[in-house]
């Protein structure tokens, strides 16, 4: 139990910029850390949510609260997965060999297609808040899904997804992983779809489904352009999910308009 809490501490002060006591990664607290990632992901997205109720109270225009609500997601994670979308934007579209694109996730440089990326996903970000904001607060709640959701389907990533490489964040919080907490992490995500559908009904489902449509494809991106799974690429991941879960919340609530 000692070591569940302690791994408990680990997911927040490594996976948030929340600040916490640093305790030492033994083995076995990591192997806590991807069935504790739904858990990060609940406390992000509540966080979120009360943000997204308190600015709505204010009468900040909608594109201050959007810029706000887009920027408040980095500032919480401290740019860890922004970081790995970024990486993975300058090897994906440097159209290099395998070998050199992972070459490139290591160098600390940043490329134009990273700031290009990072540009696009925060204006993208802006234009979907502004929609949630005009559509009102009653359907906000399904904000605390979005980072629940896609922090199920990471952990799930590190434990079944290949490596690219032997080494690094992905191997070690992944790798040796039981199926017990694959089938767990799936439970996690079967029960999120239905407290969704209990809550917001048939369209609602669309969130769930394109995640795992996605999933399936960024498996094969992954497998065709890296040779697998890197911490980068799962982060780049987490990122563009969420972004597209939010696309599709805002088209769920112009349809029901």
């Amino acid at each position: 139990m000692k070591d569940f809490l302690s791994a408990i501490v680990i997911a927040f002060s490594f996976l948030t910029a929340i600040p916490l006591p640093m305790l030492e990664w033994k083995e076995q607290r990591i192997k806590f850390l991807p069935v504790l990632m739904p858990l990060v992901g609940l406390g992000i997205g509540s966080l979120g949510y009360c943000l997204f109720c308190l600015l709505d109270n204010f009468a900040f225009s909608v594109f201050s609260k959007a810029v706000i609500m887009a920027l408040f997601y980095p500032f919480i994670t401290g740019g860890l997965h922004l970081d790995g979308l970024m990486d993975t934007a300058d090897a994906y579209f440097s159209r290099q060999s395998i070998e050199q694109k992972l070459k490139i996730m290591k160098d600390s440089r940043v490329g134009a297609f990273a700031v290009i990326t990072l540009i696009s996903l925060l204006l993208l970000k802006v234009a979907f808040f502004s929609e949630l904001f005009l559509a009102g607060r009653e359907r906000a709640y399904l904000l605390l899904f979005i980072p629940v959701s896609s922090r199920i389907v990471q952990a799930v990533m590190l434990c079944s997804f290949p490596y690219a490489k032997e080494d690094g964040l992905a191997v070690m919080f992944g790798k040796n992983q039981r199926k017990g907490v694959i089938y767990t992490l799936s439970l996690f995500l079967a029960i999120t779809a239905g407290f969704i559908y209990l809550l917001d009904g048939f369209y609602s489902l669309l969130l769930p489904l394109g995640l795992i449509l996605f999933t399936g494809f960024y498996y094969f991106f992954a497998r065709k352009n890296f040779g697998g799974i890197t911490g980068d690429i799962v982060g780049a991941y987490v990122e563009l999910a969420e972004l597209l879960l939010l696309g599709i919340l805002v088209t769920i609530l112009q349809i029901e308009v």
